[in-house]
């Protein structure tokens, strides 16, 4: 029976750990164990490799046959070299620091802050003892140092002013030669500028009475038209007015003559011979004409005016 040293797998997903065992070939990789030798948790820092360097030698000497990854294990920890007679038995391999009691750890942190805060509270009542013992010390030579630094300060002021006095009486020259040439400028160039608005002005000038004579000629055709039609309109109503007089004096003086024929004839028996009429009978018959007459052109305007406002 072919015999191994292998890894068998536990643990969560992404956080294996493994055991060394001694187990068949034909067996699963996490199946049944001969014998566990080791542990190795590849998750730790640095990786916790143990192993039972007596089972390892003897299952070695037997036969049994590691595969890569406990070869390489075994080449850290050492036990191959001893089996194989190499050099570096005593291998590679890193151990993790051994972790500190958390009581221990707790009453070593609370009592490096206590001594910090007494050595802060040292320093500053030392500060204060210091500062109130050297107060007075340095006033005194800071007032000497102000008295000695007043005069030098009016000196350096005296100086200052000196030095700008001239420079500022510069500059002033320079403002004034600057007014001086823009002032010169600016009359060369009002001289071009004069014709051109005079002309420019002529040109306003002349548009605009251009613009209002038009509009007088055309205010005066419009006046013009509109007379032009009001005689035209009053022309063809006198022209209506005469013709309605005309047909009206034409209407009654027909009727008047028939209507007299008729009373003739029916006063004059037949196959009488007509006499003839005297004074007060014709004055009668010229009384009854004009009175017809008047009827006849009252019948008229009262027809004309119908018409007009039917027109209208």
């Amino acid at each position: 029976m072919a015999v191994k040293i292998k890894l068998k797998r536990l643990g969560k997903i992404r956080e294996p750990y493994y055991r060394i065992v001694v187990a068949d070939a034909r067996t699963k990789r996490d199946g049944r164990a001969i014998e566990e030798i080791g542990k190795y948790h590849p998750k730790a820092e640095p990786s916790f490799i143990e192993v039972n360097s007596e089972r390892v030698q003897h299952w070695l000497s037997v036969g049994a046959q590691p595969t890569d990854p406990v070869r390489v294990l075994l080449k850290i920890t050492g036990d191959w070299q001893k089996f194989t007679g190499e050099p570096g038995s005593e291998g590679t391999l890193r151990t993790a620091k051994p972790r500190a009691d958390k009581k221990e750890r707790f009453e070593t942190a609370a009592k490096e802050s206590q001594a910090t805060k007494e050595a802060k509270e040292d320093k500053g009542s030392r500060a204060g003892t210091q500062s109130r013992a050297t107060k007075p010390a340095k006033d005194a030579p800071a007032k000497e140092s102000t008295a000695k630094d007043a005069p030098a300060k009016g000196a350096t002021a005296k100086e200052a002013t000196a030095k700008d006095a001239p420079a500022k009486g510069a500059t002033a020259k320079e403002a004034t030669a600057k007014e001086a040439t823009a002032k010169e400028a600016t009359a060369k160039d009002a001289p071009a500028k004069g014709p051109s608005a005079k002309e420019a002005t002529a040109k306003e000038e002349a548009t605009a009475k251009e613009e209002a004579t038009a509009k007088e000629e055309a205010t005066a055709k419009e006046e013009a038209s509109a007379k032009e039609e009001a005689s035209a309109k009053e022309e063809a109503s006198a022209k209506e007015e005469a013709s309605a007089k005309e047909e009206a004096s034409a209407s009654p003086s027909a009727a008047d003559e028939g209507t007299g024929g008729q009373a003739k004839a029916a006063n004059t028996p037949s196959g009488a011979e007509t006499t003839p009429a005297t004074p007060a009978a014709e004055a009668d018959a010229e009384a009854s004409d004009a009175h017809a007459e008047t009827a006849g052109e009252t019948a008229a305007d009262a027809k004309a005016s119908a018409e007009s406002g039917s027109g209208a």
